[in-house]
């Protein structure tokens, strides 16, 4: 059935443009979304083609444990997360970023922030606006 040249054609014409630009948009919306999925497999199928060091006679390198200042031991007290102390929310969080960075990580502070705004990431950049450069 070919699509006549008058006003009903011209809106069939522009109803299915309307229909195919969503379309086409929640394509390249869902490849977009995909990106980081892609990135993790080619990152799992790199390591996985890396040989492995060669032995070496000198000391074996192990990791290096997170390093907690004293200041945090001692204000290690109350509990942000229910079922872990301070301390080792400290540890833990101090060993995922040692395995995100891939560098050794060193926590200077911490200290939990007490406000009725619970807006996490509003409380950090208001920290971050606070502190000058020296």
């Amino acid at each position: 059935m070919p699509i006549q040249d008058n006003l009903h054609g011209a809106l069939l014409i522009s109803a299915i443009d309307f229909i195919l630009s969503f379309v086409i948009i929640g394509g390249i919306g869902v490849i977009l979304a995909l990106f980081p999925l892609l990135n993790r497999l080619k990152k799992q199928s790199g390591e996985s083609l890396v040989a492995p060091p060669p032995a070496s006679t000198g000391p074996a390198l192990t990791a290096v444990p997170p390093a907690i200042s004293p200041s945090i031991r001692s204000a290690a007290t109350g509990g942000i997360h229910p079922g872990l102390s301070d301390q080792q929310l400290v540890v833990l969080l101090t060993a995922a970023a040692y395995e995100v960075l891939g560098k050794p990580v060193r926590v200077d502070r911490f200290r939990p922030l007490a406000s009725k705004d619970w807006n996490w990431a509003a409380q950090g950049r208001h920290d971050l606006q606070l502190h000058r450069l020296k």
